[in-house]
């Protein structure tokens, strides 16, 4: 485990992801699915996989796995392998005067980033209530060439929404780091999506 500017590392792709142009959103909850003007709050809401290429996994919704160590974060979140399972919800609200997107930690809202650290070797890992301040976790929207726009809203950073997964042996659920370079080539067992936030059912 080591600090680091955040210039997250990244890997070529070796999933065929649509074709797809991004663009940046606002960090603003009012650009997060399930916006609720009275109280400024966006969901109750899933994030899941979307976009890997793998129908077993695209729709899998994430949840949280704990950090033993609390100098770093309460936890990383990862995506479940199987469908139809318990997970927490997420939502976008306040932090004091920053919008952030949150995860319900027994029974409150605890604020996600991505990391500033290498975790078990990997960066770019979205943290959980972090000691650290890392990089906002950030609103897209993606269009296809013919400018039709793809169905979710997506989680990244600074124009970048590919996410490398890989199946994490001690925990059984999908890690996912952020991938903003494609230099360099993916770890062995990874492959690639993105990460959606709404509701699998729903085309938000």
């Amino acid at each position: 485990m080591r600090s680091f500017v955040l210039t997250l590392t990244a890997a070529v792709a070796a999933t065929a992801l649509p074709d797809v142009t991004v663009v940046p959103k606002e960090l603003a909850c009012s650009n997060w699915p399930f916006y609720r003007q009275l109280n400024s709050v966006a969901g109750p809401f899933t994030l899941f996989a979307d976009s890997t290429g793998n129908a077993t996994i695209d729709g899998n919704k994430a949840t949280y796995i704990t950090i033993d160590d609390p100098t770093i974060a309460s936890g990383w979140i990862g995506i479940t392998p199987q469908k139809g399972v318990a997970v927490p919800y997420f939502q976008c609200q306040a932090f004091g005067s920053s919008e952030m997107l949150a995860v319900n930690y027994n029974g409150a809202y605890q604020p996600l980033s991505i990391s500033e650290y290498f975790y078990h070797e990997y960066d770019g890992l979205i943290f959980m209530k972090t000691t650290a301040k890392g990089a906002p976790i950030e609103p897209h929207w993606h269009y296809y060439p013919n400018g039709t726009r793809q169905a979710g809203t997506f989680l990244g950073f600074n124009n970048f929404t590919t996410w490398a997964y890989l199946l994490d042996s001690t925990s059984g659920k999908y890690r996912v780091r952020l991938l903003t370079d494609t230099s360099t080539p993916l770890i062995d067992g990874e492959f690639t999506g993105f990460v959606r936030a709404g509701d699998p059912s729903v085309s938000d």
